[in-house]
């Protein structure tokens, strides 16, 4: 069964360090490839000033976190270097569109996961997906200022009856 994982990017620091957040999704990502066979891994991110200022995609960083824990080069597809959450399905979509995958695993942050969800169905809205929360590791102080974020994303999104801009 042909399977892919889309990781959705996360912030690191200057020097390329994963958040929290980042690694989260990555220790969900690692688990679903260590227990499925012929899994490939899709990881987005690319530049912007509120999450990567490096010299490196985003994604690379993701991509290098799962090598240094077991995960094969060539179990990598290419990057979509997104800057946000709607860029992440657009410029994965005609990845996924080109490998046909038979399942789809989707994994974000936990508190992440209702707008994941209703962009998915709004623009990639592949038939065979599974979303996958990543457990939150952030202290309650941290996460709350994320969770009224994402509120606020999901209620702007029904506000103007789905359309993205």
């Amino acid at each position: 069964m042909k399977q892919i994982v889309l990781t959705l990017g996360a912030p690191n620091d200057e020097q390329g360090n994963l958040s929290p957040m980042a690694v989260d999704r990555l220790e969900c990502t690692l688990g679903l490839y260590l227990h499925n066979d012929g899994v490939k891994i899709l990881c987005t991110g690319g530049f912007g000033e509120s999450f990567n200022t490096t010299n490196h995609p985003h994604a690379y960083y993701s991509k290098r976190f799962l090598i240094e824990r077991g995960v094969r080069e060539s179990d990598f597809l290419e990057f979509a270097l997104t800057t946000n959450t709607v860029e992440d399905f657009r410029m994965s979509k005609p990845i996924i569109e080109r490998e046909r995958p038979d399942l789809l695993f989707i994994v974000t942050s936990d508190f992440h996961m209702e707008r994941v969800k209703l962009l998915h169905g709004l623009i990639l809205n592949y038939p065979h997906v599974v979303f996958i929360p990543a457990k939150s590791s952030l202290s309650g102080e941290e996460l709350a200022p994320l969770v009224l974020h994402e509120k606020l994303a999901v209620k702007s999104l029904r506000d103007r009856d789905f359309k993205l801009y």
